[in-house]
């Protein structure tokens, strides 16, 4: 079995493991900023999602005022405040890809993604569609790890297009966790190119900010 397997295996079993009801925590939608989307591109991209209630997946449930930036309210939350921007590009790695929709979920300062009442990916998740630069950027939280465990803290982020079905790539991981392991250093990149092991910088104002660019598959 080759990396490639075991990282979607890894992913996959990470996801089903993580989303069992746990206690309540009140519901709260993230804040869009909302921008004109062109006519028909969310009908086209929604038919290249996967079917509602796929594994890890999520642009089918993309909102019609999707835009290429979006936040998390966090203010209660005691969190870890973080900004997280990037560019998508192309196969070649160097034009910008716009009208690509970047669906992407994390857990909560607990560790923890779906709880009662809210959506099996929790409260942290969200979709952007990247602009004319192909542009993408959002602010939340540090995510923490899953309880009692080893596994390093991490965002999971689908990409789709306009011909190309959703598909997961490496998800952002945080340069300083000590739970980073070998083989994830060694698969990073492979799927969305680039380096997703970020480093996060904290600016005057608290918020520790990343970059983290995609480059889609040919």
């Amino acid at each position: 079995m080759n990396s490639n397997e075991l990282t979607r295996r890894d992913f996959v079993r990470n996801a089903i493991l993580t989303t069992a009801a746990l206690p309540i925590m009140a519901n709260c939608k993230a804040t869009a900023y909302v921008e004109a989307s062109k006519p028909g591109i969310v009908e086209l991209l929604r038919k290249n999602a996967q079917p509602r209630g796929a594994t890890a997946m999520g642009a089918i449930e993309v909102p019609y005022d999707v835009a290429w930036r979006m936040a998390f309210p966090i203010v209660g939350d005691n969190g870890e405040p973080m900004s997280i921007s990037g560019t998508v590009y192309k196969p070649d790695g160097k034009t910008a890809a716009p009208n690509t929709l970047i669906y992407f979920y994390h857990t909560d300062k607990y560790g923890i993604y779906g709880r009662t009442g809210q959506p099996t990916h929790g409260r942290f998740r969200g979709w952007m569609l990247t602009d004319a630069k192909g542009r993408y950027e959002f602010s939340s939280i540090r995510p923490a790890s899953y309880p009692n465990s080893t596994q390093s803290q991490h965002v999971h982020m689908t990409v789709t297009t306009l011909d190309r079905r959703e598909d997961w790539i490496d998800s952002i991981l945080f340069e300083g966790d000590r739970f980073i392991t070998a083989r994830e250093r060694g698969w990073s990149g492979q799927r969305g190119g680039f380096n997703p092991i970020i480093t996060l910088t904290r600016g005057p104002d608290g918020i520790q900010r990343g970059v983290r660019d995609i480059q889609l598959v040919g």
